[in-house]
C-alpha cells in the first residue's frame, strides 16, 4: 500500500509501528473493558499527521471480520507514503487477504536510500506463537546476502521475547536469529505481547511496540495482566548510519 520506488528520503526516514490493535466488527463494541477502535483513533491523534512509513505488525482484528480490517484501512489511509500490513496469530488470512491483500512469506520493499524493510510473515495458523518456515528464510538470509542497504526486519511475533511464555515468542527463533544476526539487519520490530521493550543481541536492536488495544505485564498465573496503561504506538526515525531513535507515543 505504498510505492517504494518513490521511497527516497533526503532525511531520516520516520516510521510509525502500530501493533496489535484487535479491531473488532463493531466499532462501539468493546474488548476487555476496551473499546480498540477508539483506543487506535486515540493513537492515529497522537502520532504525526504524516510519517514517511507505517507498519502494522498483527493482530489487526481480533476475530477476522472483514469489516475490522476494513477500518484498519480506512483509518490509516494517507497517514504514510508507504503503509504495510503484517499477519499475526488473531488474523484471518482469508478475510485480512481479501482487503488488504494476501499475506507474504516474505517482502523486501526499500523505504529509503540508506534502509529497506524486510517484512516476515511468522503467523502459524492454529497457533499463539510464531513459525517462520525454512523456505522464508533462505529467502531472506538470500536477500539479506544481496542487501546495499542497513535493513529493519518487521514481524508480528519478537524473536526475541521478554516474557517467558512459549506463547509469547517464536515456536523456534533459532534460525531465524541466525539469519538476521549475520549481514545488514540493524534493527527488528515486532508486536505481539502488548509491552514495550529495546533490547540488544548480536548487535542488532530488538524493539517491541506497545499495543493500540492494552499493555500487558507478563508473569505469573495467569502469564499476563493489564496494565491499565494507556493505549500507543512507537515512532523511529532510522538515521542513514544504521542508528535508530525510537520514542512511545501514548493517547492522551
Amino acid at each position: 500500500m505504498g510505492d517504494p520506488s518513490e521511497a527516497v528520503y533526503a532525511r531520516p526516514v520516520l516510521v510509525a509501528q502500530l501493533s496489535d490493535t484487535h479491531l473488532l466488527a463493531d466499532p462501539s463494541a468493546r474488548l476487555w473493558g476496551h473499546n480498540t477502535t477508539r483506543n487506535l483513533v486515540a493513537v492515529l491523534e497522537a502520532l504525526p499527521p504524516r510519517v514517511d512509513v507505517m507498519v502494522v505488525t498483527g493482530d489487526i482484528a481480533e476475530d477476522g471480520a472483514p469489516d475490522a480490517y476494513r477500518r484498519a484501512a480506512s483509518l490509516t489511509e494517507r497517514r504514510a507514503q508507504q503503509r504495510y500490513f503484517l499477519a499475526g496469530n488473531h488474523d484471518d488470512p482469508d478475510a485480512m487477504g481479501a482487503v488488504l491483500g494476501a499475506p507474504k512469506p516474505l517482502e523486501m520493499v526499500g523505504i529509503g536510500e540508506h534502509w529497506t524493510m524486510a517484512l516476515v510473515n511468522s503467523q502459524w495458523v492454529g497457533h499463539e506463537e510464531g513459525h517462520v518456515g525454512d523456505e522464508t528464510l533462505a529467502q531472506l538470509r538470500d536477500e539479506l546476502d544481496r542487501a546495499t542497504t542497513h535493513v529493519v526486519v518487521c514481524l508480528h511475533h519478537p524473536p526475541v521475547s521478554p516474557c517467558p511464555n512459549l506463547a509469547c515468542g517464536m515456536q523456534d527463533p533459532g534460525p531465524l536469529d541466525d539469519v538476521i544476526s549475520h549481514g545488514p539487519v540493524r534493527l527488528v520490530l515486532s508486536g505481539h505481547v502488548h509491552q514495550q521493550f529495546d533490547t540488544t543481541r548480536h548487535g542488532v536492536r530488538f524493539l517491541g511496540a506497545p499495543s493500540t488495544f492494552r499493555q500487558l505485564r507478563h508473569g505469573g498465573d495467569p502469564h499476563y495482566t493489564d496494565t491499565l496503561e494507556p493505549p500507543a504506538a512507537q515512532l523511529v526515525e532510522l538515521l542513514d548510519d544504521g542508528e535508530a531513535i525510537s520514542q512511545i507515543v501514548r493517547a492522551h
